[in-house]
């Protein structure tokens, strides 16, 4: 499983940990103006076990909050929805 971009933050914000998935399906040198919300990306949150699409670009596919325990499930997840467009 490889992104051609990959970015993963950790916030915890009043005692809570939360995990941010930053993708996107063009590599960086690709970027219109070398913006990444000008391409093909996607930000996820894993919080509580909960998998969720927060914020997507065009030409994207609709994802569906789900269920995951840990980093590895959600990275699948991703490359999954990745492989859709």
């Amino acid at each position: 499983m490889s992104f051609p971009y990959l970015h993963i933050d950790n916030s915890t914000l009043a005692n809570h940990t939360s995990t941010f998935f930053k993708v996107s399906a063009d590599s960086q040198d690709q970027w219109i103006n070398n913006i990444f919300h000008n391409s093909r990306y996607g930000i996820f949150c894993l919080a509580d076990g909960k998998l969720e699409l927060i914020s997507k670009g065009l030409n994207t596919t609709k994802f569906r909050k789900c269920k995951c325990n840990d980093k590895e499930t959600a990275l699948q997840k991703i490359a999954q929805w990745i492989e859709k467009f």
